[in-house]
């Protein structure tokens, strides 16, 4: 695929810490709410079926579909050895690098580090969801990515270069997340992915950023009130996460469905082909309020802390986007976000606390 000749940025990113007002609004009146989401989806299905590379100008853009990895076929190949310490006797797996005391100032990062090697290429490349709101998706009328994740990376770029409109964005589905790293494709996966001890083995996450948990949705005509109730019916989640896991230890043995892409297990479920959808409570939420006929139930089956994945190999980098969360956290950038992109949750959640390791 040939490198896009323009820099992709969403118009989302956040000019203000503490103003959510300063972002695009989703939606002005639930008049149009509807409408809106169904453009979007014909949008990103359409992108994703498109062929060949486009910019962010074109009519269907080559960022809304997943990232084709250009590296080795597996993790091992990149010779990257996996870290010490790590799998089941991993530690904390919330745990991440220090921040620097001092962090190096905006345009001006360290020479001789993988952040330089970020600011003379011009542009950090972030993978994102593209389908998954409020945490990252295609806007209809912009093309642009948007969402709580996408203003994360947007924030990051800014920390390096001091400006923004050094982001490039790229889609990437929950079973690329991991792999886009590990073959170089891109510096950092801001796509609500939960750091565990597994996926420590190949990566580096930063301190968690958002607190999840999983839970299930059915049609409102469903006698299910939760998993249990499911057992030897389809239930559809993503590929490539930790719903996944749930699903076959569940006791009632659920028929596990997979998709690529988390809004194809909405379309399943409305035509009927599967009784249910797992992943997390708050893209569940997104999904019933596109579709009045859905509602969650039951309780959280699982707690799902996601965090930033980095690449191996380049600690200063994992540092660098904690001292970037850390502020995020400090300036209330953070609950201006979730204020805008998840105005809903009742109580407004509180920030995760952050856990630091020297490292070794």
């Amino acid at each position: 695929m040939p490198k896009p000749t323009t820099l992709t940025t969403s118009p989302t990113s956040m000019t203000s810490p503490t103003s959510p007002t300063s972002t695009t609004s989703t939606t002005s009146t639930t008049s149009t709410r509807l409408p809106r989401v169904i453009a979007l989806a014909v949008a990103v299905l359409l992108a994703l079926a498109g062929a060949g590379c486009a910019t962010v100008d074109a009519p269907l853009p080559a960022q809304a579909r997943p990232l084709v990895t250009t590296g080795a076929s597996s993790p091992s190949a990149t010779g990257v050895p996996p870290p010490s310490g790590t799998g089941a006797g991993c530690g904390d797996p919330q745990a991440s690098l220090r921040p620097p005391a001092v962090p190096p100032t905006p345009g001006a990062m360290p020479a001789g580090t993988f952040l330089a090697t970020i600011q003379q290429r011009g542009y950090l490349r972030a993978a994102v969801l593209a389908d998954v709101p409020p945490f990252g998706s295609i806007n209809a009328f912009t093309g642009q990515f948007e969402g709580f994740d996408v203003d994360l990376a947007n924030r990051i770029g800014r920390a390096i270069f001091g400006t923004d409109g050094h982001v490039r964005f790229r889609a990437t589905t929950y079973a690329e997340r991991i792999p886009v790293l590990t073959h170089g494709d891109v510096d950092i996966v801001v796509a609500t992915m939960t750091t565990n001890c597994e996926r420590r083995r190949q990566i580096d996450f930063s301190t968690v950023y958002w607190y999840e948990t999983q839970r299930v949705l059915v049609p409102l005509g469903s006698p299910a009130r939760s998993l249990d109730d499911l057992g030897g019916q389809p239930v559809c989640t993503a590929a490539g996460t930790t719903t996944v896991d749930t699903l076959r230890r569940t006791s009632s043995h659920p028929v596990v469905r997979t998709v690529p892409n988390i809004a194809d297990c909405l379309v399943l479920l409305q035509s009927g082909q599967v009784a249910g959808i797992t992943t997390t409570s708050a893209v569940l939420a997104g999904m019933a309020a596109q579709d009045p006929r859905v509602h969650l139930v039951g309780p959280g089956l699982s707690n799902e802390p996601d965090a930033i994945g980095v690449a191996r190999g380049h600690p200063e980098l994992t540092r660098f986007v904690n001292g970037v969360l850390a502020d995020v956290v400090r300036d209330g950038t953070w609950a201006a976000l979730v204020q805008h992109w998840l105005p809903a949750l009742r109580p407004p959640p509180t920030a995760p606390v952050p856990r630091y390791t020297d490292g070794g």
